[in-house]
């Protein structure tokens, strides 16, 4: 090899690095640049509008958003749209028209396991539908308190299942946002130990790990997350989990065995209520050599990325896009 190429290489690699550490345990990513004005503003307006509480308020008058928002019109005419059902619950695929990647996205929506599908995920999935052209498939998966962790797995297993019998594991990526993270996460444990083929890959936006809310860091971020209050995650958890043990990994992720799983990947926030167990599931990965990818971001609120206009959300969609590309 010349000196050229050899300093080429160097450089290459030294520019890949900015920002980031690497070991043998993935990649760790501290997001340098200051809090845009846009993202502190609607941290701002969460306060005056009292969405701490939402959630509390929600389950105490027993109101539910059981419903998925109305798929905009850019998604229903830019991207084939196919709709199907398991266990009598809608499953929508979207497909590039051209150029589609081998990919496959299961995208598992937040919405602490009583709410739908929102305006945001629509966005963040007309986002990834342009930036990676995979095909995305959207569950609308059963929800608390009609169902439980029982029903949610039942429709999974199912789920997966079918889409096993055209696509290869290794093209397929568990994408969980919040909630949705932990059932990704929960998931690919089960499918691990029911001996069944794994995803390659399994990102996790802001992803509620623990529904024990426990971890004593906790409560020192109360005061930084604007958007979640820890009372009503409490309350959504147990209605989740129904009779299970709410150590249980398929409610409580964190509290499982991480061997054998697909690529993890973790995204979050610092003024985010869950960031004390993202930390704590990155540092528990590495002790256990198991790779991890850990991307924070110093001052967002939680599952940011979903503000698609946002300058971080931009940033942050970027990164997921190379991590999904990186398989392709």
């Amino acid at each position: 090899m010349s000196l050229r190429k050899l300093f080429l290489l160097i450089l290459l690699a030294t520019k890949a690095m900015a920002g980031q550490s690497q070991s043998v345990t993935g990649k760790t990513y501290i997001h340098q640049e200051p809090a845009s004005f846009k993202s502190q503003l609607l941290q701002t307006l969460m306060v005056v509008l009292g969405k701490k509480k939402t959630l509390e308020k929600n389950l105490t008058r027993n109101k539910y958003t059981s419903v998925a928002a109305t798929i905009p019109y850019r998604l229903q005419t830019e991207f084939a749209l196919q709709a199907s059902e398991v266990n009598q619950r809608k499953v929508w695929t979207f497909r590039p028209q051209h150029r589609a990647s081998r990919q496959v996205i299961l995208y598992i929506h937040g919405g602490g396991y009583i709410s739908n599908l929102t305006n945001y995920d629509w966005d963040l999935i007309n986002a990834l539908l342009l930036k990676t052209n995979c095909t995305i498939v959207v569950p609308d998966y059963p929800l608390a308190p009609a169902s439980n962790y029982q029903d949610v797995y039942d429709y999974f297993d199912k789920l997966y299942l079918d889409l096993l019998t055209d696509t290869s594991p290794d093209s397929i990526i568990f994408l969980g946002n919040s909630a949705g993270g932990g059932i990704a996460l929960g998931l690919a444990q089960k499918l691990r130990n029911d001996k069944k083929l794994q995803p390659s890959q399994i990102i996790l936006n802001s992803p509620w790990l623990d529904i024990t809310m426990s971890n004593p860091e906790i409560s020192q971020l109360d005061k930084k997350d604007k958007l979640l209050g820890i009372r009503g995650l409490e309350m959504a958890g147990k209605m989740y989990a129904a009779e299970l043990n709410a150590m249980d990994y398929k409610v409580s992720p964190i509290y499982g065995d991480f061997s054998g799983l697909g690529q993890i990947s973790i995204f979050i926030g610092t003024h985010d209520l869950f960031l004390a167990d993202a930390r704590k599931l990155k540092l528990r990965l590495e002790n256990e050599n198991i790779p991890v990818n850990y991307f924070e971001y110093p001052k967002m609120f939680h599952l940011w990325m979903a503000v698609t206009s946002l300058k971080e959300s931009k940033h942050a969609i970027n990164q997921i896009t190379m991590l999904i590309n990186s398989q392709d």
